[in-house]
C-alpha cells in the first residue's frame, strides 16, 4: 500500500472501531470530563451512557487495593471515581475495556489487555524507584495503560469486520498501531505525552535525567520480553533477605506482589528468590576419555 491507501485504511479502521455501535458509547459522551466548569451531576450522568458491563468493571478497578492509597473507604457514585483516578485515567479505562469486553473470548487479546494492565502497574513502581514524583508515576502508569491500544484495535477490527484481509498482518500491526493510537488521542482528547509513549522506540534522555516516556518504554520491553519468554508472566528476581511474619519491614518483592493481586494479576506474576534457575541445567559436551 502506498501513504494515501494507508491513510485511508486507518480512516476506516477508526471509523469503523469508534463509533456508538461498536464501543456502546459515543466519544463526545467523555467530553464532559474535559470541561473544568463540569458539576457533579453532569459527570455523574456520564454513567447512564456507557454500558453497565463498562461500569462495574470501573468501579471494581477503583475500589480495588491497588487505589485504597488515594481514596478513602468505598467509592459508591461515578463521580467519586473520576475525582479519585483522574478523568484521564478514566477515559482509557473506559476505552480499553470497552475493547476488551468486545473480544470476549479471545486469548491473544486477552493477553495484550493484561500486558497493558501489567506495564502499567510495573511502570508506576519503577518510575517511584527513579524516585519522581507521584504525578509524574501516574503519567507512566497511564502510559503503560494505553500502550498497546492502538494494536487492540487494529486486531479486533479484523476479528469483527475483516477476517480475510490479508493486509492486517503482523509487520502492518507493528508499524501502524501507534498512528491509530495517534488518533484516539486525539479523538478522546488525552494528554500529548501519551503520542511521545506510543512512538517511542527507545529509552528517552533528557541532559541528566530519563524522561517519563523513557522509563514507560522500559517498564513495556521488559513485560513484553518477560511474557515472551516465560509463558505469560512478568518474572522478577527477589534476593531481599527472607524475614518472618512478625517483622514490620515489607519487601519491594512483596509491594509489587501485593499490587497485582490488587487488581487480580497475581498469576501473571512470578517472584523467584536466591537466583532460582529459570533454564533447565545443562551439562555441556562431555570430554572425551583419551586412553593412553
Amino acid at each position: 500500500m502506498n501513504n494515501d491507501e494507508i491513510i485511508s485504511f486507518l480512516d476506516t479502521i477508526e471509523e469503523k472501531m469508534i463509533n456508538k455501535e461498536t464501543l456502546g458509547f459515543s466519544p463526545e459522551v467523555l467530553d464532559v470530563l474535559d470541561n473544568v466548569e463540569a458539576g457533579s451531576q453532569e459527570i455523574e450522568m456520564i454513567k447512564l451512557k456507557i454500558s453497565n458491563e463498562i461500569l462495574m468493571l470501573v468501579f471494581s478497578i477503583a475500589n480495588s487495593a491497588y487505589y485504597k492509597n488515594i481514596r478513602k473507604g468505598k467509592i459508591s457514585s461515578f463521580y467519586e471515581v473520576v475525582t479519585s483516578l483522574g478523568m484521564h485515567h478514566v477515559k482509557v479505562m473506559i476505552i480499553i475495556l470497552a475493547l476488551k469486553i468486545l473480544a470476549r473470548d479471545d486469548k491473544e487479546m486477552e493477553i495484550i489487555f493484561i500486558r497493558s494492565v501489567v506495564s502499567a502497574v510495573f511502570g508506576k513502581i519503577l518510575a517511584q524507584q527513579f524516585g519522581m514524583r507521584e504525578d509524574n508515576a501516574r503519567r507512566v502508569e497511564l502510559g503503560g495503560l494505553f500502550s498497546e491500544i492502538g494494536t487492540m484495535t487494529i486486531l479486533l477490527y479484523k476479528k469483527l469486520h475483516a477476517s480475510h484481509d490479508e493486509r492486517i498482518d503482523e509487520t502492518f500491526v507493528k508499524k501502524y498501531h501507534p498512528y491509530l493510537a495517534e488518533r484516539l488521542i486525539e479523538q478522546f482528547s488525552l494528554p500529548d505525552y501519551l503520542k511521545q509513549v506510543v512512538f517511542s522506540q527507545s529509552i528517552v534522555l533528557e541532559e541528566d535525567y530519563i524522561t517519563i516516556s523513557g522509563i514507560t518504554r522500559l517498564a513495556i520491553d521488559f513485560v513484553a520480553e518477560s511474557f515472551y519468554k516465560f509463558h505469560n508472566q512478568l518474572v522478577v528476581e527477589d534476593l531481599s533477605p527472607t524475614v518472618s511474619s512478625h517483622d514490620e519491614a515489607v519487601s519491594l518483592a512483596k509491594i509489587i506482589e501485593h499490587q497485582f493481586d490488587a487488581v487480580g494479576l497475581g498469576k501473571y506474576l512470578r517472584i523467584i528468590k536466591h537466583r532460582e534457575r529459570l533454564l533447565p541445567e545443562y551439562e555441556g559436551r562431555k570430554k572425551k576419555q583419551i586412553r593412553i
